[in-house]
């Protein structure tokens, strides 16, 4: 038997589902864009129950899939560009290194892996 009320997906559910939306204590206290640790915590468990469920093998083999599709979307091109773009940093990174020994000041302390620090100045 189906359930009463609209057919979900449609003008009606929409309406209905518009007239709840902030409606409940949940709602009000903003979720994962007010609170951006509480995704982090999330997506770490989420992380683990997928790593202790299927193994950390798993992992390897959806980023090995993902990356044959970006080939063969891209093109080897594309791994050539961003490979030339990480020596280029390292190489900078590198040349900051060398130019502060060389002033006698302490080395620089910034992220040598991943995304920029978002403050970077």
């Amino acid at each position: 038997m189906a359930k009463p009320g609209p057919i979900a997906g449609s003008e009606g559910a929409k309406k209905i589902a518009a007239a709840h939306r902030g409606s409940h204590d949940h709602d009000k206290e903003g979720g994962f864009a007010a609170n951006p640790s509480l995704a982090r915590e999330a997506g770490r468990k989420g992380g683990e129950t997928v790593k202790n469920r299927y193994g950390p093998t798993f992992y390897q083999s959806i980023g090995k899939k993902g990356g044959e599709t970006v080939k063969r979307e891209r093109g080897t091109e594309f791994y050539a560009e961003i490979g030339r773009k990480g020596g280029e940093m390292r190489g900078q990174r590198a040349a900051s290194l060398r130019e502060a020994s060389a002033a006698g000041q302490t080395a620089p302390t910034g992220r040598k892996r991943g995304r920029p620090a978002k403050n970077a100045s």
